[in-house]
Formats: C-alpha cells, sequence, structure tokens
C-alpha cells in the first residue's frame, strides 16, 4: 500500500515521508541513552522513527531501563495504526494530534522529529520552546531549504535560534532517495542540546539575601583559610536549615489540597506530590510528613563533613587523627553546627594533637630505625651508640630507605610513571612530624606540585621535598636523603631522650660538669666514641637547646580554638 493511501488528512498525505533506517540511525548517532528516559515524537507518522529510537535505545544503552515515549500525529489513519502497532508496549504512547497546538508540562530528555516539510519551521520553533522550559536534546530532519533560503520572518528567527543554541547541522543530499515515499530534497540533521535550566530557590534566596551571604562557588571550601571558611559555612548551614524547614513546613500546609482522591473520610489518603528527606528508596511511604529531626540531622553531617576536610582545619593532624575525626560524622550529626561547637572541637584537637605528637614522632623513628631493618637493605637505617645503662641504643642518620606499597602500579596498562596520590599520602606523615621539630623554620614546598611534576616529567629520583630528596623504585622502596644535620639531631634527641638512651643529665649540666658514666653516652651519640669527641656536638645543643630541647609541641600552630 502506497504511503499517500494510508493518510487521510490534507496535511499528513502532502508532508508525509517515512524516515528511512540509514537516516533515523544516522540522525540518533551519538546520543547516550543512558541520560534518555521520556522521548517526544511530535509528528510520528506509522511509527518508523519511533522504531528506529526504540533499537537505538536498546543496543547502546548500558542500563535495561525502558524508554519513555508519547507521539503526536495529525492524521487520524496513521494514529489508529500508531496505536496498534504499540498496543503491547506500555511505554508508547499517542497522546495529541497537531503538535503545533500541544500543550504539556512533561519534561522530555529527547525530541527527535521529522515534521512535515511545508512547516518544519514553526514545528522545529515549538520544539525549542518545549526544551526551553526544562532543557533537553532535540534530534531533526528538516527540509534544507527551510534554512538555505531564510526569505520569512519564521526561518529568520529560526536561523538565530540555531545560532543561539550552537546547534549542529549537517546537509545531506538523497537522504529520502530510496524511503518509501521517495524525493530528491536535500535535508538538513539538526542537532540541538538546551542545558539543563537552572532556577534559584526563591526561598533559599531570599534568606541568603537576608543573611547576607555571598556566595563563592568557584572557591573550594577545602582550601579556604579557616576564619573565612567557618563564618561562611555557620552562614550557609543557617541559610540551608532555615529554607529547608520553610520548604517542608510549606508543603505540610499544602498536603491537603493534593491528595490523590477527594475521599476526605480515607484515613490512608495518598498525596500527588510527595517531599522526602534523604534517600526516597528509604524515606516513608508516599505523602508522609517529611520529618524534621531527620533533615536536621542529614544537613548537620552534611556541613561537619565538610569541615572535616577542610586542609586549613584539619591539615596539622597525622593521617590517624584526620580518619578519626572523619569517623565522627555520624555522631556529629546530633549537634548543631555552630562556631560554639566547631571551637570545641578544635580545642578537643588540639589537647589531641598535643599529646599525640610525641607518640607520632617516636612511631616514625622506630618506623625509620629499628621496624624494617630485617630487610638487608634497609639494615644501616640503624646507627648504634651505646645507650644510657644499654648497649641497644641507636639513632638515625642523613639517608633511611622504606618499604612503599601502591605507588607504582601493577596494572601493565597504566601510564603514570607512579601513583601520585599513594606517593603523597606516604610522604605527608613524614613531613608533619618534622615540622613539628622544625617549628616552621623551612619554606614550604608545595608537595603534591613537585611530585606531579615529576610523575610528568618521568622522574623517581631526587625529587625535592620539604624536608629532605626522594628517590622512589620500582622494587618497592623509597630512598630519603635529609637536607638539614641540625634536624636530624634534632630528631634523634628527641627520640633518645624520650627512650631513655641519654642520660638524665642531658641538656641540663655542662659536658664538663658531666659524670664520667655520662660523658661516655654523649661521646657516643655526638662523637665516634672517644673521649671528649662529643663535646663539641653537645656544646652546641647546649648554646641553642631552645630549639634542640623544646617540646615539639609548642613549637606547632595549633588549630584556633576559640574566637
Amino acid at each position: 500500500m502506497h504511503v499517500q493511501t494510508i493518510t487521510i488528512t490534507m496535511e499528513a498525505q502532502k508532508g508525509f515521508y517515512p524516515t528511512p533506517p540509514e537516516l533515523a540511525d544516522k540522525l540518533l548517532a551519538d546520543i547516550d541513552w543512558d541520560y534518555i528516559e521520556t522521548v517526544l515524537e511530535p509528528s510520528a507518522g506509522k511509527g518508523d522513527l519511533v522504531k528506529a529510537t526504540a533499537k537505538n535505545a536498546h543496543v547502546n544503552r548500558y542500563t535495561d531501563k525502558r524508554l519513555d515515549v508519547d507521539c503526536v500525529e495529525i492524521d487520524p489513519y496513521l494514529r489508529s495504526i500508531l496505536e496498534h502497532e504499540f498496543k503491547e508496549t506500555e511505554q508508547v504512547y499517542v497522546v495529541h494530534d497537531d503538535f503545533l497546538t500541544f500543550q504539556s508540562r512533561k519534561h522530555y530528555d529527547l525530541i527527535v522529529m521529522n515534521p512535515p516539510f511545508a512547516d518544519g519551521d514553526a514545528h522545529l520553533l515549538k520544539a525549542i520552546e518545549l526544551q526551553k522550559r526544562w532543557g533537553g536534546q532535540i534530534r531533526c530532519l528538516l527540509n534544507a531549504d527551510t534554512l538555505l533560503n531564510p526569505y520569512t520572518n519564521r526561518r529568520k528567527v529560526l536561523q538565530t535560534e540555531l545560532t543561539e543554541l550552537g546547534a549542529e547541522v549537517e546537509y545531506i543530499e538523497g537522504g529520502f532517495t530510496y524511503g518509501e515515499r521517495t524525493t530528491d530534497v536535500t535535508v538538513a540533521l539538526i542537532k540541538i542540546t538546551i542545558p539543563q535550566v537552572k532556577e534559584d530557590s526563591d526561598i533559599y534566596q531570599r534568606l541568603s539575601e537576608a543573611a547576607h551571604l555571598d556566595e563563592e562557588p568557584a572557591r573550594d571550601v577545602t582550601d579556604m583559610a579557616v576564619t573565612d571558611f567557618m563564618e561562611q559555612i555557620v552562614s550557609r548551614f543557617n541559610v540551608e536549615v532555615d529554607a529547608g524547614l520553610k520548604l517542608i513546613r510549606q508543603y505540610v500546609n499544602m498536603r491537603p489540597y493534593i491528595l490523590s482522591n477527594f475521599d476526605k473520610a480515607c484515613h490512608f489518603e495518598y498525596t500527588t506530590l510527595t517531599l522526602c528527606v534523604g534517600d526516597p528508596c528509604k524515606a516513608g511511604g508516599q505523602g508522609s510528613v517529611p520529618s524534621v529531626n531527620k533533615y536536621l540531622k542529614l544537613v548537620r553531617r552534611k556541613y561537619w563533613s565538610v569541615l572535616f576536610r577542610n586542609k586549613e582545619f584539619v591539615g596539622k593532624l597525622t593521617s590517624n587523627l584526620c580518619e578519626k575525626y572523619r569517623s565522627m560524622v555520624d555522631k556529629m550529626k546530633k549537634y548543631d553546627f555552630t562556631l560554639f561547637n566547631i571551637q570545641k572541637i578544635a580545642a578537643q584537637m588540639n589537647a589531641e594533637m598535643g599529646k599525640g605528637i610525641q607518640d607520632t614522632i617516636v612511631e616514625l623513628f622506630d618506623k625509620m630505625t629499628e621496624e624494617h631493618t630485617w630487610y638487608p637493605e634497609m639494615e644501616k637505617n640503624i646507627h648504634y651508640f651505646n645507650g644510657w645503662k644499654t648497649n641497644k641504643a641507636h639513632k638515625l642518620g642523613m639517608k633511611v630507605i622504606l618499604p612503599i606499597y601502591g605507588v607504582f602500579s601493577s596494572f601493565s596498562w597504566s601510564k603514570d610513571t607512579f601513583n601520585v596520590y599513594e606517593a603523597e599520602k606516604t610522604i605527608t606523615d613524614i613531613e608533619k612530624v618534622f615540622e613539628y621539630l622544625d617549628g616552621n623554620m623551612t619554606a614550604p614546598v608545595n608537595l603534591h606540585g613537585v611530585l606531579q611534576t615529576a610523575c610528568n616529567e618521568g622522574q623517581t629520583r631526587n625529587t625535592p621535598c620539604k624536608f629532605f630528596d626522594v628517590t622512589l623504585y620500582k622494587k618497592g622502596t623509597m630512598h630519603i636523603k635529609f637536607r638539614n644535620p641540625e634536624l636530624v639531631d634534632r630528631f634523634n634527641i628527641y627520640c633518645c631522650k624520650h627512650k631513655g638512651w641519654l642520660p638524665p643529665s642531658y641538656g641540663k649540666a655542662r659536658y664538663s660538669n658531666m659524670q664520667t658514666e655520662g660523658k661516655a653516652v654523649v661521646d657516643s651519640f655526638h662523637g665516634d666514641g672517644k673521649a671528649g669527641s662529643g663535646e663539641k656536638g653537645y656544646n652546641v645543643v647546649m648554646a641553642r637547646a631552645d630549639y634542640f630541647l623544646s617540646e615539639p609541641v609548642n613549637k606547632v600552630p595549633l588549630l584556633m580554638a576559640g574566637a
């Protein structure tokens, strides 16, 4: 049966050109179907383009979700064919006759169309008007003369719209030469993507203006200075909470008017619109009143989580303390996000950091000396000396070798020289310990930056960090060469005093006033073991006791604990 004989209306008889399969596939190419759920075909004919759309989506979609397709067709007989073709398919519906009079508030992810050649400009402008409300894609086959010969105002408007929207246009000759209804008309294949419309919440905007909240979306809240960060994030928390609570109150007040039917006697009535708190799958039943307390806990959790990721706020903590506070996020959702509570947490962090610094320094000392000496390559990490009442005392030298894990990829396809994240994580805790001891006397180094540069340049040797140079070996070791002998001495003095390997008079008495046994330990620690060999080094320590002998916790710039 000829296609013209199955149409009734004059519009369909003149403009009904079914889309050839090859042209349909070309029209639908490059669509990411995983983001397409709702489709409109505004001049559906007998369903050729609908079938091609379903086929392409099925072949190119990773998930098994089905399309929701609405069809518009002006010809009654073609509508009957559509309804018959898709009567077994619950996802395809004929929703209207004339697309130019079609009105719907539904959002379509994709409009795919082969409109009548005679007034294709009006149809495409209508599609653009629909997609501008929410955003979405349009794929259209149009008579090329509509664009190449803009002699009417409507065609001129269409050209302007396509230019402003950045539409892609490809001209195809002979696209309908072998179709069911042939024509030698050149067609324009048009691809349009209209961004999702972003509207500010009126509730949020009014409250944020009242609170004088300056939005800074370009700044990463994990990098902001602590003072600015705390002031802004507390203000933002208050605005978000107030806006959410107002939305919940408005929903509750509106609820009697959005019940699913008019039977007010029904005690189990649902609503046509549901507002839920948190994951919709885990929320209450349809139409249930949102929980204010649950909403507050979720927002509090969000803001405490951001606080514990701010580099300025937790940057001085060792990784184990960082993890401890990040694991407290669920507990913190019980507490309001206020400056008072933030300052309480900061004070707690200060106390824990001061208490934990000593243990952290000694743990690193053990790791860099005795912990890995059973590896032949690392046995030279230990430098023995005759300690106070022990012959097992040792200290660190200017070079140390440590094992590393995960810094080099085990996958052959990896093109990176090494894993920057793992290398940075390994080195950061070592740097933090020496920052405690250094008292901020050494110029800062962007560790991530130098490691990323080394990785990009294919370098694994002698990467300059803040206190040492690092060489990474694929066999799984890291060689550290310290650049500051005094800082290494500071490290050794602190740890050996903590372990009781230096005499009780160390740092309190002059070398000349020490007992013979004490002098022997100093000679072994600062010299070569010969009598008097350690006096010079010890005198340097005594002359700069504020550096070599002070508690490192007093040198650490702690978190701001109060206003």
